[in-house]
């Protein structure tokens, strides 16, 4: 029986995917137990979710499909439609392509930090441990007072809505509807009984899943954004020490011993012993290694003792000579990690900047009929809130991404490259070609996702509500 073991993104994220587990995803994978019979308990589990969320929108799409006489009546329950659409994509979505979210939460299984600047990335580390998680927390408790506040403001005001008058065709009438979070036909009696009480569990069970299947999906994506945004954090600190080393390669540095303390962290602890332990942490694969092994390759063959002129042991000079490696192999760890995430969410990004442009519109025109603070006005800004905070949400980390990424190539220029060596001269003018583009994700090449892009979308939504003003 496979035992499965946390580690890498999965550990650091593994509050959200739990909650994603418990919610019904098809996140299938991680768990102690991973047995033919318990993963078809869980798929089984997964698959009644997913029923049970695909009629409840089914239910509420015939209500629309029945009240489409009126247009007001048309244009609510098409928001309605169109809000929880988000949730079923976002959770199919996931089930399709499943595979790529488990390769994009492997992508640091086996990345490993370098003993000079293990310290940094530790620290770094747990800031962006303690950031998503906290993060997790805030949208679970946003998800409990959006889905409280649904409920509560459904026994406020008459449940009733607008009809024409069967008797006067000139005239209407009120009708009363079950009172409930949301408007969906039942094939049984839902205004009072057992029906209405079958049907209200229903709803809220339904709503609060609905609203966790599409805000988890926008918090795992923002998760990696601000893991990338950390490991390129760390990689600007140490840009300075790695200076500092490397020009200790060409000349005699004095007191040459204190370069190899944790010159990249707030503390001055001295590190580990410079042996092949310490280098072991450096690669992440056995190819990389293969040349610094314990018992043979370059490490055995140096005498640790013996000093060259510029003042460091042979080992030193192998650590210092490893750490441009270490820098440059973990930010094209970053690229390739940026990548990924941009396969596979992209498409995602996509589908709901389309469906929130539409949704937004139809709000903006709810709008112009507010005449006073009641039930009406309190739905219809709250939909509105909700919308743009979604689309706030990874546009606010999609800009930090592009901000971190770009400043990668200041932090080149301003360290003391002009002492360092030959070697990491070279490795400046490098990376200052590499990232003077800065890293992005863009809505299956559509758009970028930056704070731009939610700019524009209020933008828009300030402009139709403008001229509907004026058209009324």
């Amino acid at each position: 029986m496979y035992k499965f073991r946390l580690h890498g993104l999965v550990a650091d994220m593994w509050p959200l995917i739990r909650i994603m587990q418990m919610t019904g995803f098809f996140l299938l994978d991680y768990h102690e137990d991973m047995s033919f019979g318990w993963t078809s308990i869980r798929a089984g589990y997964a698959g009644s979710i997913s029923g049970l969320m695909v009629i409840q929108f089914a239910l509420i799409f015939i209500n629309l499909m029945k009240q489409s006489d009126d247009v007001n009546d048309l244009t609510a329950n098409t928001i309605t439609v169109l809000f929880f659409v988000h949730s079923l994509v976002k959770f199919f979505y996931f089930a399709l392509r499943r595979g790529k979210f488990y390769r994009t939460l492997a992508t640091w299984n086996n990345a490993n930090s370098h003993p000079l600047f293990s310290e940094n990335h530790s620290r770094h580390h747990a800031t962006a441990v303690g950031s998503m998680r906290r993060l997790v927390m805030y949208v679970g408790i946003g998800i409990i007072i959006s889905g409280f506040a649904w409920t509560i403001i459904t026994f406020v005001g008459d449940s009733v809505h607008e009809i024409p008058d069967p008797e006067n065709a000139n005239e209407t009438i009120f009708e009363e509807v079950p009172r409930l979070m949301l408007r969906s036909w039942y094939p049984w009696n839902a205004l009072s009984g057992g029906g209405y009480v079958v049907s209200f569990v229903i709803q809220i069970l339904w709503l609060f899943l609905a609203l966790s299947h599409a805000m988890m999906m926008d918090t795992m994506f923002c998760c990696w954004l601000i893991y990338t945004c950390q490991q390129l954090v760390h990689l600007k600190e140490i840009m300075k020490p790695l200076m500092e080393l490397s020009a200790s390669l060409d000349t005699l540095v004095p007191h040459s011993a204190e370069l190899f303390r944790a010159v990249s962290a707030t503390t001055n602890n001295p590190i580990t012993s410079g042996d092949g332990d310490g280098i072991r942490a450096i690669y992440s694969n056995q190819h990389d290694f293969s040349n610094f092994r314990l018992n043979t390759g370059a490490l055995a063959n140096i005498n640790s003792g013996s000093v060259g002129p510029n003042g460091l042991t042979k080992k030193q000079e192998v650590l210092v000579r490893s750490a441009i490696k270490y820098w440059v192999e973990r930010h094209k760890h970053v690229v390739r990690f940026v990548s990924n995430i941009g396969d596979t969410y992209g498409s995602a990004l996509l589908l709901h900047m389309l469906i929130s442009t539409v949704t937004l519109t139809l709000l903006a025109y709810q709008a112009t009929k507010i005449e006073a603070a009641n039930v009406y006005a309190c739905t219809v800004i709250g939909y509105l809130v909700y919308t743009l905070a979604q689309v706030f949400l990874f546009c606010f980390f999609g800009n930090r991404l592009i901000e971190e990424s770009s400043s990668v190539m200041e932090a080149a220029y301003s360290c003391q490259w002009y002492d360092g060596s030959e070697e990491a001269k070279t490795f400046i003018q490098i990376v200052c070609q590499q990232c003077q583009k800065a890293m992005s994700i863009s809505g299956a090449k559509f758009f970028t996702v930056s704070l731009d892009l939610f700019a524009s979308v209020l933008g828009a939504v300030v402009t139709y509500f403008m001229v509907l003003v004026q058209l009324n």
